[in-house]
């Protein structure tokens, strides 16, 4: 076997490589969600049906932001960030869509930053 197969050889191997532990990598940070297409969206940014492209360990979480967020009883709400404590790491919530009875600070309080499932990235239309 000559020097250039045996290199080619490599360079395929770690190609590969590379290759799966970028897609490992894609898979364990980011995830898909559907908004159920016969409810409406408590954000309005947003549409019943839209495809949500989610970070599961946002770094930083500011004001404006949507997010998932995680209730006691473990059910996933999607809200906006309305303001932050950065003492406590503490974050306020609120749905802006008046027509959705949906999940808010108003009624559970202040959010601990360990509620956060994940960030909004990306959406669109599925």
């Amino acid at each position: 076997m000559t020097l250039q197969r045996r290199l080619l050889r490599r360079f395929r191997r770690w190609t590969l490589l590379i290759a799966l532990a970028g897609a490992a990598y894609l898979g364990l940070r980011f995830d898909l969600v559907t908004l159920p297409p016969d409810g409406c969206s408590p954000v309005t940014r947003y549409e019943a049906g839209d495809r949500l492209v989610i970070d599961r360990h946002p770094g930083d979480v500011q004001p404006g932001d949507a997010v998932l967020v995680r209730a006691a009883d473990g059910t996933l709400h999607l809200v906006l960030v309305e303001a932050a404590r950065e003492d406590d790491g503490r974050l306020w919530c609120s749905a802006d869509c008046a027509r959705c009875d949906a999940f808010d600070s108003g009624s559970v309080g202040w959010l601990d930053l360990s509620a956060v499932a994940g960030r909004v990235l990306l959406a669109w239309v599925y």
